[in-house]
């Protein structure tokens, strides 16, 4: 017979105390994997970000019996700045991104979706997300769908994803291109420029770009089917509306302009005749600042924006026109330090001759100083009475073409004192 093992009460009780530690470090670590945001809590449409695993039944996706959703694999600070880029994009609009269950479950029935962030793909196919058209009004709480493990866990598309599949839930199709005599090219429009710092519709492709918008342009449903994405979601199927003013008019009440690496956008809605919107950006360090406007024929009105650039004491160091923006964009070069964008409308003086809102968007870029290198210029050839000269870094070829004479040569174009940094 064996002897009975006993425990001093002591142990015992440490060894209990241990292991109801342990599981409490459990439940702390699952409860705080998601910090809870919030993009507009006055706004009672709300969009659920639920990135801690869901159990679903009972739903248009449940063919094949319950789907028991993981977790998604993504850190706090991926899940920030998810949440960052996807409330930017709905910054415009009268509701809520959030994170926090409890808020959406306080939510209207017939306002709200839960957007699911897992690895659990296996149950659909291999799309980086699904959801349903139209389905923020069901009211029976069919989820949309992100993949996040399809998409490498990279919070730049996994944003753009959920972004994107939001949409689609508040009436949204896909923004597509066709050839003029209306060949469908692509059903998703992958934007302008090759380059990251171009801009794409957030109903196309916008994995690849810096800046994404809600387009006005042909949808999926046929070349002659002109979708405004801003006129649909602010529309009275979904009942929000858009914000009664998205920033603030002055410097005091900038908002922050969120810079990803080397990246950033700015995006708003002029909302009335004396409105203006106010951004703050910082910097460590010396930077040259590129700011690339998207056209207003892409986003379907005519705001003839204007921009003022300040300083930290709110002096007005450059101001910014239609045409200059249009054609060539904003290059200056900028000592660290805080700075601010007033962005208003031109020469509306009165709300009379004023169709509100008017959207905007620009495509921002970042270049430290210390990553310019000194230009060398290189004779290429001599062709009387021209001298072709050609300057070269690391980063870009600019080409000039000069007079010659002797050993001088003026250029034939005009460089900005930013562009060449010694």
């Amino acid at each position: 017979m064996k002897r009975p093992i006993h425990i001093p009460i002591m142990k015992a009780f440490r060894l209990l105390m241990l292991i109801f530690a342990a599981i409490l470090s459990t439940i702390d670590i699952n409860a705080q994997r998601t910090p809870l945001l919030n993009s507009y809590p006055l706004a009672p449409a709300t969009v659920y970000l639920d990135f801690d695993g869901q159990y679903v039944a009972g739903t248009i996706w449940n063919h094949n019996g319950p789907i028991d959703a993981t977790p998604a694999n993504l850190s706090v600070n991926d899940i920030t700045e998810i949440f960052k880029r996807i409330a930017e994009d709905y910054h415009p609009f009268n509701i809520n991104i959030t994170t926090d269950s409890a808020v959406y479950n306080k939510a209207p029935v017939l306002q709200r979706i839960r957007i699911i962030f897992t690895s659990t793909s296996d149950w659909y196919n291999n799309s980086a997300g699904v959801s349903c058209v139209g389905s923020f009004t069901w009211g029976d709480d069919t989820p949309g769908w992100v993949f996040s493990n399809l998409l490498g866990n990279n919070p730049k598309f996994v944003a753009a994803c959920a972004s994107h599949e939001i949409g689609h839930t508040l009436g949204l199709q896909h923004q597509s291109l066709y050839t003029r005599g209306g060949r469908k090219i692509t059903e998703y429009n992958g934007g302008s420029s090759m380059s990251e710092s171009g801009w794409a519709p957030i109903m196309g492709v916008g994995y690849y770009k810096n800046c994404t918008i809600w387009q006005a342009g042909t949808s999926t449903a046929g070349c002659d089917s002109i979708q405004s994405d801003l006129e649909v979601i602010a529309g009275d199927r979904n009942h929000f509306g858009f914000r009664p003013d998205d920033y603030g008019d002055n410097h005091p009440k900038a908002g922050s302009i969120n810079i990803f690496g080397q990246n950033f956008s700015i995006k708003g809605m002029i909302n009335h005749a004396h409105d203006k919107d106010a951004f703050r950006i910082n910097f460590k360090s010396e930077n040259e600042l590129r700011l690339s406007f998207v056209p207003n024929s892409i986003i379907q009105n005519e705001t003839n924006i204007k921009i003022s650039l300040l300083n930290a004491n709110a002096d007005t160091i450059a101001r910014y026109e239609k045409p200059k923006l249009l054609y060539e964009g904003i290059d200056i070069m900028l000592d660290s330090g805080t700075y601010y964008f007033i962005i208003e409308e031109k020469g509306n003086d009165s709300s009379s001759n004023y169709v509100a809102p008017r959207f905007y968007a620009f495509s921002g870029l970042l270049i430290p100083a210390g990553d310019f290198k000194q230009l060398a210029l290189q004779r290429a050839a001599q062709i009387n009475p021209f001298l072709v000269i050609q300057a070269i870094d690391d980063n870009r070829k600019l080409p000039l073409d000069a007079s010659c004479s002797e050993h001088m040569f003026r250029t034939s174009i005009n460089l900005q004192e930013n562009i060449i940094k010694q």
